[in-house]
């Protein structure tokens, strides 16, 4: 590893050059005028503002388009710009204005009175002492010319001062910067050292690298690879890429270790078979878990992993099930997603089911996927009232008694007309609502107890808010009996009133754990209903502070890592970088680093905790879509709305 001062002019010029260039791997270009405003600034003021990660290697990486004008293709091999895309084409589109490849200029002005960089309105754009960086910037520039073009004498007394303030800008030009170069050829090296060198921003993902590798072997491989990811997005299942590679790792014989991919042995020719077969085992899983499991999206899925034993099965069976098999599938998809089974060990879990669905067959094989997937419970242990206790919408039980409402068809309780996943009216879009609202019930009994699961059910957007802070010995009485029992709700009309709220709560745990036995093929739970001492909550299931109106259980999350619990989101304020987790399924938000620790039910509420954990004397109101960005993908959260 090769690492150098380099003046920031000189690596602009080599990406302009073509001597850099942006593997195919790399997001695009995502910076706001306001990030290209704030990384001049920096530089004038002196403040570091990170290396710029190179990759030297003699592999045939396939790269893209950048979004700089470049010259012809160098006679050299190139440099892969793996970290750093950001602030170089933002220098580049400054230093070099025509070099910006759609057209349109970036207008940042400094102000010589005030020391600021702006991004100038209309009304700005006149002010004569907004001086255009780009023209400071030129080689050969004087700076006493720029003044008087401003209409600034030299006998003005501010001249020199505002003379030695266009050189510091001029300056920037010299600017050192550290360069890191990185040579090998190995890419899952590679795929290491940048994810340890690079803590913010976009992190590289051994998958990326994978994509990467097979796209320098198999000519059409990137074009036709993304394709495909195009149409899961258009039909609702964007499956997370590390997923995708495991399971085309397996069919192609490599193990559930995608990284393998790329060995010698795998050539044009067996990288596109596997994709191909991939492809179609993909179609056959996504078919199966829509409508079988009655699972309409990708985001519902509690780990992406769980298509991967499916697609594999259906491949082996040509799409063809034995009679029976359906429901024992259907059966461990369920018992995988209750029991966060690829939480941990994902791919020496997928090895090993891979190594079952070859070698069993009949019930022996679903005995023991599904034994496997029950983890440490017993097989046929049936779920208990006391196991839906401080369980809460983060919680995979939350997105199987989803499926389960789904399934039954229940109906909103105010239109009478089934619930629908993906509406056309936005006041249709399914929201959960507190069935004793919170506003009624927070200052007399804890938080585990009105934010958890039994006093939750499924209503569209605009009944929520016509139920609004009512109790239910008010609002049910106007509601069909109908509609709540198939939502579970206890019939016992004394269990509406709000000093029977905790009676209320087991009543409905022992419904719906009934529900949850039903769904996963478990022995009915016919003990008394009863209220124990808890257990100590596990350490990811933590309490919702939710906004007024709970957040929707529907997301366009598409193109993300997903995992057990959502995926990482990250955000940068007063120079700190804060780390969430994102539920795409409920719009929950989960802070894990910084003092603001904690769940929240929207990245709104989650960013406003952070900005007043750290900068208490400043409104902190602030919206969290724009706050948040994706880790995986540099994206802010409000793409995925």
């Amino acid at each position: 590893m090769g690492l150098a001062n380099e003046e920031i002019i000189s690596q602009v010029d080599s990406l302009l050059a073509g001597r850099i260039v942006v593997p195919s791997i790399q997001r695009d270009y995502v910076w706001m005028r306001t990030d290209v405003r704030d990384l001049f600034d920096s530089l004038y003021r002196g403040y570091p503002v990170g290396a710029l990660l190179l990759w030297r290697t003699n592999l045939q990486v396939p790269f893209r388009t950048a979004a700089v004008v470049q010259a012809n293709k160098s006679p050299h091999q190139p440099l892969y710009l793996l970290d750093g895309q950001q602030r170089l084409t933002s220098l580049a589109w400054v230093f070099c204005p025509e070099s910006k490849a759609d057209g349109r200029r970036i207008d940042l002005r400094f102000d010589v009175r005030t020391e600021e960089f702006v991004n100038p309105s209309a009304v700005q754009c006149k002010d004569p002492l907004l001086i255009p960086v780009s023209l400071i910037l030129q080689e050969n520039i004087q700076f006493y010319e720029v003044l008087v073009d401003a209409g600034v004498e030299m006998a003005h007394p501010e001249f020199r001062l505002w003379t030695s303030r266009l050189q510091r800008v001029h300056g920037i030009r010299k600017h050192q910067v550290a360069v890191i170069t990185y040579d090998s050829d190995d890419y899952e090296e590679v795929a290491e050292v940048f994810a340890r060198l690079n803590k913010g921003g976009r992190r590289l993902s051994k998958g990326d690298l994978v994509y990467s590798a097979i796209a320098a072997r198999w000519a059409d491989g990137l074009q036709t690879m993304d394709a495909f990811h195009d149409k899961l997005k258009d039909s609702g299942f964007a499956l997370d890429r590390e997923a995708v590679l495991r399971l085309m790792s397996l069919l192609a014989g490599t193990g559930a270790h995608h990284i393998k991919l790329i060995g010698a042995a795998m050539d044009e020719a067996a990288l596109e078979e596997a994709w191909r077969t991939t492809e179609a085992a993909l179609r056959y899983a996504i078919d199966f878990l829509r409508t079988e499991c009655g699972i309409p999206r990708s985001e519902i899925l509690t780990s992406p992993n769980v298509m991967v034993v499916p697609a594999l099965l259906l491949h082996h069976r040509q799409g063809k099930l034995r009679p029976g098999e359906s429901a024992l599938l259907r059966r461990w998809v369920y018992t995988a997603m209750a029991f966060s089974h690829y939480s941990l060990q994902v791919e020496g879990k997928l090895d090993a089911e891979a190594r079952l669905v070859k070698s069993r067959v009949g019930e022996e094989l679903f005995t023991e996927l599904i034994r496997r997937a029950s983890g440490p419970r017993s097989v046929d242990s049936p779920i208990q009232p006391r196991d839906l206790e401080q369980k809460y919408s983060t919680h995979a039980f939350f997105r199987l008694l989803y499926i389960a409402a789904l399934q039954r068809k229940v109906k909103d309780w105010a239109t009478n007309m089934a619930i629908n996943d993906r509406p056309m009216v936005s006041g249709s879009r399914i929201e959960y609502h507190h069935v004793f609202p919170r506003a009624r019930v927070q200052s007399g009994y804890p938080k585990e107890e009105w934010n958890s699961l039994a006093n939750l059910a499924f209503v569209t957007g605009q009944t929520n808010k016509m139920i609004s802070s009512k109790l239910p010995a008010e609002y049910m009485v106007d509601i069909a009996p109908a509609r709540l029992v198939e939502q579970w709700i206890p019939d016992d009309l004394r269990l509406r009133s709000l000093d029977r709220f905790p009676e209320f709560l087991d009543a409905r745990r022992h419904l719906l754990a009934n529900v949850l036995n039903k769904l996963l093929g478990l022995p009915e739970y016919e003990g008394q209903v009863r209220h124990d001492d808890i257990d100590e909550p596990p350490a990811d299931d933590e309490v919702i502070a939710e906004e007024s109106i709970a957040p929707s259980p529907v997301s366009g999350a598409a193109g993300t890592d997903t995992s057990e619990s959502g995926f990482e989101v990250q955000a940068i304020y007063e120079g700190q970088r804060i780390v969430g987790r994102y539920d795409a399924f409920t719009h929950a938000l989960t802070v894990m680093s910084g003092r603001a620790r904690g769940v929240y039910g929207s990245p709104s509420g989650a960013a406003v905790a952070v900005v007043k954990s750290i900068n208490p004397d400043v409104d902190p109101n602030r919206n969290g879509w724009l706050f948040w960005t994706v880790t995986a993908t540099g994206a802010l959260l409000h793409s995925l709305r």
